[in-house]
């Protein structure tokens, strides 16, 4: 055997080798350039092993013809599966030129030409393509390492090895040749698998901190909660701090810190995480208590993460704050109330009226007359019956949604003080302080009755909830969206539970109240398109109604 025949099968041995290494690669992960990688080493061990066949005389012409189309098959899918792996194009003009020299090729072996006649040209080409392709790594591949060098440079070397194919070839350097280009398709093959698995490293990088961006950024509390072999928070996002008022450090400190801020009265009803669970396909709404001791209605969504024997290991979840939507369904179910309210009232409240009215006139002629003076006690009761149920007639008109509002341009701030005799004699009465701090306000669409009875109803409220002595203040401000009227009293803070209820018509505290003031009140501001907001804490509470500036 010569030096050129243990050459050449060493060579295609180097090669198989690299070619069953880059086959498991594709097997197991399936990704498009390995397959065209693994089909070009394919072609590459197949052309090394069929080389001895060249020294045959009988065998030639269809030898050169196979081993040209191998070689030009490798080259391509080489050529090809690099600029996918590195995000670019196949230019063109390669394909072209590879065609064209396929066909100029197999003319020349089947013309009997001389074989310098289709080597040289394939040579420059094949040459020049591994050059580029070197150079394309080196410039468009984005790894850290040294794979993308040890690839790259041995890509541009082996282009400039394949250069001095014709003088190699004829000469007695021939073995060295072929052991050169083994070697340098070897160094190419591990650069390859260097860069890959660099650029997964770097990829997978890249996507943790995305989703870690996506995750710290994120308005929601993303978490992660292990079961086993003990409990722990394992993550959670820095979303906690902003809707809990805990650190995510308090959570990582604490593992039971994440059952201890759910309201004790909805604890019963969330699912535990030591118990069977499946992942929920609706929120589960639940208060949860923040740091600063306030409420919130929040959403939970969770996962489970079960252990390959199918046990429960872990929990994933978001958890999002619904406060904002929990007041929009009570701001919705208080108007629909009251809607249902308003409309009892319009069909009933005129047909009640009449016969009251009808009663009332003839109690008051009764009343007159010398006979009956002695039941003239049980009259006026009787008429002060039938004047609280007209005013109750009248609460009720007060709600209907198809009430006329006698909207005009005026001065809240004028109103407000017109009103402010009453106010103060109703303060007077009860030992309270009333004071006004009024400020520079435009002009709004006002209905003046509508907005008399709403402060005047504040107002009473506010002086009711206060200890004698306490102060009542009226204020009234305005910035570039709004106009502002508050009224503020010192009286105690309102309940949880009982903030959730007012403006619903018929709740009620007082022993001998309707439940329908702050109903009107809220009715009222539905139709000036204002809000009314309620801020509560110890040392008092404010009633604000916002109305937007046109």
């Amino acid at each position: 055997m010569t030096n050129l025949t243990l050459a050449i099968a060493a060579a295609a041995g180097i090669k198989t080798i690299v070619f069953l290494i880059y086959l498991f690669l594709y097997w197991r992960y399936r990704e498009r350039f390995l397959g065209y990688w693994t089909l070009a080493w394919a072609l590459i061990a197949l052309k090394s092993a069929m080389d001895p066949f060249i020294l045959s005389p009988a065998s030639f012409i269809p030898t050169i013809l196979f081993l040209q189309a191998t070689a030009i098959g490798s080259l391509l899918f080489i050529a090809w599966g690099t600029c996918q792996f590195v995000g670019q194009r196949l230019p063109k003009i390669w394909l072209y030129a590879v065609f064209s020299l396929a066909i100029f090729s197999a003319a020349c072996v089947l013309l009997n030409l001389p074989p310098l006649w289709f080597i040289v040209p394939t040579s420059l080409l094949f040459g020049s393509i591994y050059i580029h392709t070197g150079i394309v790594v080196l410039r468009h591949l984005q790894t850290r390492g040294i794979g993308k060098m040890i690839t790259a440079y041995a890509f541009i070397l082996n282009g400039i090895h394949q250069l001095d194919y014709p003088i190699f070839r004829p000469s007695e350097m021939a073995p060295w040749g072929y052991l050169l280009d083994a070697f340098l398709r070897l160094i190419i093959g591990i650069g390859f698998l260097l860069t890959y698995f660099e650029k997964t490293r770097d990829d997978l990088e890249k996507q943790e901190t995305r989703f870690r961006l996506l995750a710290e950024n994120a308005r929601d509390i993303i978490y992660r909660y292990r079961i086993k072999p003990s409990f722990a928070c394992e993550y959670i996002s820095p979303a906690a701090e902003e809707i809990t008022g805990y650190k995510p450090e308090e959570y990582y400190a604490n593992p039971r810190l994440i059952f201890e801020t759910v309201h004790p009265d909805d604890r019963s009803s969330l699912p535990k995480f030591d118990q069977a669970l499946t992942p929920t396909e609706m929120p589960v709404a639940f208060r949860l208590i923040r740091k600063d001791r306030s409420q919130i209605w929040v959403e939970q969504h969770i996962v489970p993460i079960r252990d390959p024997g199918g046990e429960l290991s872990a929990v994933e979840g978001i958890i999002r704050d619904a406060t904002a939507r929990k007041e929009l369904e009570q701001e919705l179910f208080r108007l629909d109330r009251l809607n249902i309210v308003g409309q009892m009232a319009a069909n009933i409240g005129h047909e009640i009226r009449n016969p009251l009215t009808t009663v009332r006139g003839y109690l008051q002629v009764m009343s007159r007359k010398q006979d009956l003076e002695q039941y003239g006690d049980n009259f006026r009761l009787l008429l002060d019956e039938l004047d609280r149920a007209n005013a109750l007639i009248t609460e009720y008109l007060s709600l209907s949604k198809n009430r006329i509002s006698d909207q005009q341009p005026r001065s809240l701030n004028a109103i407000v003080e017109s009103l402010f005799p009453l106010i103060l004699a109703d303060a007077a009465i009860t030992n309270h302080v009333v004071r006004l701090e009024l400020n520079d306000i435009p002009e709004l669409p006002l209905d003046e009755k509508e907005i008399r009875q709403l402060l005047l109803n504040f107002a009473r409220n506010g002086l009711e909830a206060m200890e004698p002595g306490k102060k009542l203040t009226i204020k009234t401000s305005a910035d570039d969206n709004a106009v502002i009227l508050a009224v503020q009293n010192e009286g105690a803070e309102i309940p949880p539970e009982i903030m959730e209820k007012l403006g619903i018509p018929f709740f009620t505290t007082k022993e001998s109240g309707t439940g329908l003031g702050l109903a009107i009140c809220y009715s009222i501001a539905n139709r000036h398109r204002a809000k009314i907001h309620i801020d509560t804490g110890p040392h008092g509470t404010t009633f604000s109604v916002v109305f937007r500036r046109a």
